[in-house]
């Protein structure tokens, strides 16, 4: 049976001084479940991407992946899990439109941990970083 655990990666300054050291703006690092498919650290330093949604069908993350734009802006993109299948007969096709399921999941899955320095509610929303 696989199963997602818990990975620290280090310590911001860790990376910082690597990322200096070696002339680097940003480190971009995969396969660890994050819960918002994404997670910056490091002052945005380093990139934590996972695409899978709904990791081991237990975990309720989202997927995401990341846009290069011009001049090297990342941005991030967001892949939501798959809604419920649908059971009851009295369920119409119309439902499958509706992105209210959607809604109900972003509330009921819980943030992934912050770690290194305490991300305020402007950085979670901030598209682009470097």
């Amino acid at each position: 049976m696989r199963r997602f655990g818990y990975v620290n990666f280090g310590q911001p300054d860790r990376v910082l001084e690597f990322c200096k050291n070696n002339d680097l703006q940003l480190i971009v690092r995969a396969h660890e479940c994050v819960m918002d498919g994404f997670e910056r650290f490091a002052q945005g330093h380093l990139i934590t991407l996972f695409s899978a949604t709904n990791y081991c069908g237990t975990a309720n993350n989202a997927g995401a992946i990341l846009v290069l734009g011009r001049d090297l802006v990342v941005v991030p993109k967001l892949i939501h899990p798959l809604p419920p299948a649908v059971t009851s007969p009295e369920s119409s096709p119309e439902h499958h439109m509706d992105d209210t399921w959607m809604q109900e999941l972003n509330v009921q899955r819980p943030p992934t941990p912050t770690r290194g320095r305490p991300q305020s509610a402007s950085d979670r929303g901030s598209l682009a970083w470097i």
